[in-house]
């Protein structure tokens, strides 16, 4: 008879800022999932699925050994720092676990975004908190009550990454058992952004009595962690719409608050699309306000878009992936310190901008756009995204890398991939398909829209003409398009501030219509349409 031991192992985990944390765990575990269910913040865009190879550690101990695959995609130097791949390495026993990017960059999160004038009605006492819950990011916003004063504003990655860089990876995790996980995980990061907060400002969290925590339908699901069934199969008819009050004790937060979620509007166009309507003044005193037909887009992981007109709200949602949050791209990065976040065409010389100078090492989501632009524009990549091998006059820059051809940025060592391009391809088709099928079912053309107004993170920082130049946006929109940045965080904090707004923000479901895009022909057509490149 085999005897089983039922003392747990350790895992001691420490964090390039000197940060030490301890976790008890069953062997065998897989690292990745060890960082997942203890809200261990380690980049894992795919969700552990070996895709990325983005999740190094250096680790000790007790470990499975290495296989081949981990083995040919580490050099001789990692092997002998002790580097692992998370996602391909178990623990078996006690082990010692060094994060290697935890902590070393500062990510450049938006935070700021444009509030129109309103009645200041607050529901709550002395303080609150609007909390803006992404799925890159989480951004909280401190307010007086008394007079509307912000006081403070906190940011961070949403932990929840380990599970997935993307909404339906982190679905399917709580599908598979993980939910009170995920809950956990994002329950945490607000909690330590509420006490970071309060800390920040000398003020008792106590004091603190009124919490709004807007998001997409999936991330309130998951925060809630409701069963989100529902949201993930056919027919997509989501079985809480919130648009309620809980008690802070039920999602383990701030005790004795009241917690506000604001209403979503589908499956996949949620309660930060109710709350960034707000900001973006398309819906307010509690009815569509619509001149002339706009536009707004929410360019993310998920596009999600509104077009008011007539009175009326046509939205949508439509899944471009991470590409433009820097996952799933080769060198991918967050906007941050050594991030290459504009790149241009001058004289025929490609030029990169990097954030906070310096070397460059790696690319995001603006720098992205602007690259695959330039690319196009200067005959590296044909109309079908295909990398020229002759590289039309930058033959010194085409490289391969895993069997595959890749471009590399002039003076630095950062490569574009083949399959880099082919992720651009489907997330700017996606969402200029969304946006072209919304304006066709609300009864318009592309030249009757007056104003795109554009919201998000990356939205607020990309050049809009390389963004008409690939086609992520129709043609003609650049000269109409403008930002106003976190739009889902200032729309939340409207809710926080105005009883009223909170009130007339529940009923935006009845000026609103749903278009589904997974079955409509028109969306098909031209998101394959969108694939292509225009060499004009």
């Amino acid at each position: 008879m085999v005897g089983i031991s039922m003392k747990q192992s350790v895992a001691q985990i420490s964090a390039t800022t000197g940060q030490m944390k301890q976790i008890p765990f069953n062997a065998p575990t897989r690292l990745s999932e060890l960082f997942a269910q203890n809200g261990i913040a380690v980049d894992m865009p795919c969700g552990g699925r070996q895709k990325c190879l983005k999740c190094k550690v250096m680790a000790t101990g007790a470990l499975s050994p290495m296989s081949e695959k981990e083995s040919s995609l580490l050099t001789d130097r990692e092997k002998h720092e002790n580097i692992r791949y998370a996602c391909m390495v178990e623990a078996l026993g006690d082990v010692q676990i060094g994060l290697l990017s935890a902590e070393l960059f500062k990510d450049d999160i938006l935070t700021d975004g444009y509030i129109p004038r309103f009645k200041l009605e607050p529901w709550g006492k002395e303080f609150g908190i609007s909390v803006d819950i992404g799925t890159t990011t989480v951004a909280a916003y401190l307010y007086r009550l008394s007079d509307g004063k912000l006081l403070k504003t906190l940011a961070e990655k949403n932990s929840q990454s380990v599970f997935g860089a993307d909404v339906i990876s982190r679905l399917q995790k709580s599908i598979d058992n993980q939910a009170a996980a995920l809950a956990g995980s994002i329950r945490e990061c607000i909690s330590r952004l509420i006490m970071g907060l309060c800390q920040a400002c000398s003020i008792p969290a106590e004091k603190v009595d009124s919490l709004v925590l807007t998001g997409n339908t999936a991330m309130l699901y998951l925060l809630c962690e409701y069963d989100p069934s529902s949201i993930t199969t056919a027919p997509f008819e989501q079985d809480c719409y919130f648009g309620f009050f809980l008690k802070s004790e039920e999602l383990n937060l701030l005790p004795g608050a009241r917690v506000y979620l604001p209403r979503c509007i589908s499956a996949y166009v949620g309660a930060d699309i109710t709350t960034a309507l707000l900001a973006a003044e398309f819906f307010l005193d509690g009815k569509v306000t619509s001149n002339s037909p706009r536009l707004f887009v929410d360019i993310g992981t998920n596009g999600e878009m509104a077009l008011a007109a007539d009175g009326m709200l046509w939205c949508c949602s439509t899944a471009a992936g991470p590409a433009f949050e820097g996952a799933g791209i080769y060198q991918g990065i967050p906007a941050r310190t050594g991030a290459i976040s504009q790149v241009k065409l001058e004289n025929n010389r490609i030029v990169c901008s990097v954030l906070g100078g310096g070397q460059a090492n790696g690319i995001c989501g603006s720098g992205l756009l602007d690259a695959v632009s330039v690319m196009c524009e200067s005959g590296i990549i044909d109309e079908t995204g295909l990398i020229y091998e002759e590289g039309h006059g930058f033959t010194e820059y085409i490289t391969e890398i895993g069997n595959q051809p890749a471009f590399r940025l002039p003076d630095t060592q950062v490569f574009l991939t083949q399959q880099d391009i082919r992720s651009v391809q489907l997330a700017k088709s996606a969402i200029c398909a969304g946006m072209l099928t919304l304006i066709k079912e609300s009864g318009y053309s592309p030249d009757s829209i007056k104003q795109l107004v554009i919201a998000g993170g990356f939205g607020n920082n990309i050049n809009v003409s390389s963004a008409e130049r690939i086609g992520l946006i129709p043609p003609g929109f650049a000269e109409k398009a403008y930002t106003i940045g976190n739009a889902a965080g200032a729309g939340a904090t409207m809710v926080l501030l105005s009883d009223t707004l909170r009130r007339q923000s529940e009923e935006i479901g009845n000026f609103t219509k749903s278009v589904e895009l997974s079955t409509n022909p028109y969306f098909m057509d031209t998101y394959i349409d969108g694939m292509m490149f225009s060499q004009t």
